[in-house]
């Protein structure tokens, strides 16, 4: 029994001195390092697992030129990927849930504290995915234009450059919507085959449309959220420990993120107008309604979309005064 005993100790102490076998997980990201977003959130979740794990997880970071940006949500649900750093418009074809985020106050502590995180994640749980964080970008959106807003104090008879992220939001001002690529945005203002294209406040300059475009709408309307998934049975093959860990990083960079968005918006709009982008205001009959008019078009695209998930997404967002009403 002792010899035994001696055994199953040096047993017990020879594994406690074998370190945990190391796991890569590869994150699939739908933009490049070239977009502020990723070294702020993917790469820096990346990075503070790595340190937090003592290496036992590490991060591989895949773009968009390994998958085309609306066709990656499927291959991180079957598996191919372990996780997606992307936002939620880019697949709206498949769910319009994270969408919704886009409509959704501000505030990262009273996101999680209300209950939403919750039904996202139920929603994509469906679809082999865990929701493990939102990170907001600080800002919202706005229309870069050839020419100032008019005397209608709207879009009408614009023919404005739109995802649809913007599609109701352009059509209720008054405006045609034309759908394109980014990579064809220049071009078309250029030739004047557009008068104007909806976008991201962050963006603008890196692809130099202030040189073709002379006016940005304000005010801004929404918020930019990104969303990071990883793969349901990735997760589930997580210790409890590990969970926690992932978890409390993506609540760690949801605050200090946007922290750090709220100067790079400041430096860019600065940047914007520096390079000769002009202010051009919405009428006073239009300024007040339009981020209600774009959160109105989110929750249409959301209820329609993800069905009765959608709806209780969009009450419970009502309840706790997280959109406006």
């Amino acid at each position: 029994m002792k010899r035994v005993s001696i055994l199953a100790a040096v047993a017990m102490a020879l594994a406690a001195a074998v370190p945990a076998r190391a796991e890569t997980l590869t994150m699939l990201s739908s933009w490049d390092e070239s977009y502020n977003a990723v070294p702020v959130f993917a790469q820096e979740f990346a990075k503070r697992l790595t340190e937090k794990s003592g290496g036992e997880l590490s991060v591989e970071m895949r773009g968009p030129e390994t998958v085309p940006p609306f066709e990656q949500l499927q291959p991180v649900s079957a598996g191919l990927f372990n996780m997606l750093f992307t936002h939620g418009a880019y697949h709206l074809g498949e769910t319009t849930m994270a969408f919704g985020m886009d409509a959704v106050k501000d505030d990262p502590q009273a996101r999680r504290e209300s209950g939403i995180y919750d039904l996202i994640d139920a929603h994509y749980q469906q679809r082999n995915l865990k929701l493990i964080g939102v990170f907001s970008a600080a800002s919202g959106y706005h229309i870069l234009l050839k020419n100032p807003i008019a005397e209608d104090g709207a879009l009408k008879g614009r023919k404005i450059r739109a995802s649809g992220t913007y599609h109701d939001l352009v059509n209720e001002l008054g405006g045609s919507v034309v759908t394109l690529p980014a990579s064809e945005i220049y071009s078309a203002l250029e030739r004047g085959v557009v008068d104007g294209a909806a976008w991201p406040v962050f963006g603008a300059m890196d692809y130099k449309w202030y040189e073709v475009a002379g006016y940005m709408t304000r005010p801004t309307f929404g918020i930019t959220n990104l969303s990071l998934f990883m793969n349901l049975d990735t997760w589930n093959g997580l210790s409890a420990e590990q969970q926690t860990m992932v978890t409390d990083i993506a609540k760690e960079l949801e605050i200090e993120g946007r922290k750090h968005f709220e100067g790079l918006w400041a430096k860019e709009d600065k940047a914007m107008q520096d390079a000769g982008l002009a202010i051009t205001e919405f009428g006073p009959d239009v300024a007040g309604k339009v981020d209600g008019i774009f959160a109105a078009g989110v929750w249409k695209q959301v209820e329609d979309k993800a069905g009765e998930d959608g709806k209780a997404f969009h009450k419970l967002a009502l309840e706790k005064n997280l959109t406006a009403q």
